[in-house]
């Protein structure tokens, strides 16, 4: 379901909170196309940094042109493969975290959901619970979709101030929702680093 206002200060904090009772993953989305050579030597630190800081919580680290938007948000717009020319996929790094104090703490040093923008901080903010996205972000297109899973759930996300362009709850079937097993139960990292 589409969100269509700015997650930002208040509720932002509580949709924060919410998604860390809920959802036992995060995602996030390092993207090397469209910076120039200093942009990318700062996400590289960034990225560093990240990974340092929350060691203790990365499940997975990957390359790939693949992640929550570019399978789910572009098949929307009807756009196949989006990503796949040859060397696309070392311009993407996607990383999994555990849901943790740390991460939290992480995610609330901003206080605006689409202020996640590359090269500064990571982007394409997603949680997922049991490895089904539950919500994912796209910051510099200003989009957020939640998957909720019950009329409650709904009501309970709207009185916390968020407002759906959908007015009223239409449950997604399980089998549309983007799956990524992150293995929860072992560190993994495919990344192409060295």
């Amino acid at each position: 379901m589409m969100i269509i206002n700015e997650i930002k200060n208040e509720v932002y904090k509580k949709l924060i909170d919410y998604a860390f009772e809920k959802c036992d993953a995060i995602m996030f989305v390092f993207r090397r196309d469209g910076f120039n050579q200093q942009e990318i030597l700062e996400l590289e630190n960034n990225l560093k940094h990240l990974k340092n800081l929350l060691s203790d919580s990365l499940l997975k680290h990957r390359n790939g042109a693949h992640w929550v938007y570019t399978k789910v948000g572009y098949k929307q717009l009807g756009i196949e493969n989006y990503y796949d020319p040859p060397n696309f996929d070392k311009k993407f790094d996607i990383l999994f975290f555990k849901s943790s104090k740390e991460v939290k703490d992480y995610l609330l040093c901003n206080k605006n959901l689409y202020n996640w923008l590359n090269p500064q901080y990571p982007e394409d903010i997603s949680f997922f619970k049991n490895g089904y996205c539950w919500l994912y972000s796209v910051a510099h297109e200003e989009m957020c979709d939640i998957y909720c899973e019950s009329n409650e759930e709904y009501e309970y996300l709207k009185s916390m101030g968020i407002e759906f362009f959908e007015k009223k709850f239409e449950p997604t079937l399980k089998k549309y929702l983007y799956y990524e097993d992150y293995g929860l139960d072992s560190i993994k990292d495919d990344s192409n680093e060295k």
